[in-house]
């Protein structure tokens, strides 16, 4: 039962959510959990979800998860590129 409890206990103190929301132990942690929240999030909200809009989905989601990632400087972000839906812009989706 002591085990049980230290585990609960564990589980917790990695999760550390707060009145203020959840906090995680590290910004890839953040940036990975947001975004599989999104991609778990698209099938219930996207009408008539087809492998293509879900392959926009995933290419969006990495888009996402690359963002997230960034270094919050002005050099950072002047330099990013979203790549993955890059294609989108230049007409070469599949």
């Amino acid at each position: 039962m002591g085990v049980i409890v230290l585990l609960i206990g564990f589980v917790y103190f990695l999760t550390n959510d707060t009145n203020e929301g959840k906090t995680y132990a590290s910004k890839e942690n953040l940036c990975i959990q947001f975004a599989q929240s999104y991609l778990r999030t698209i099938p219930k909200h996207e009408p008539n979800l087809n492998d293509e809009k879900w392959q926009m989905a995933v290419d969006v989601e990495t888009d996402l998860y690359n963002m997230c990632l960034l270094e919050l400087n002005k050099e950072a972000l002047k330099n990013y590129e979203p790549s993955a839906i890059q294609k989108y812009k230049d007409g070469q989706q599949n």
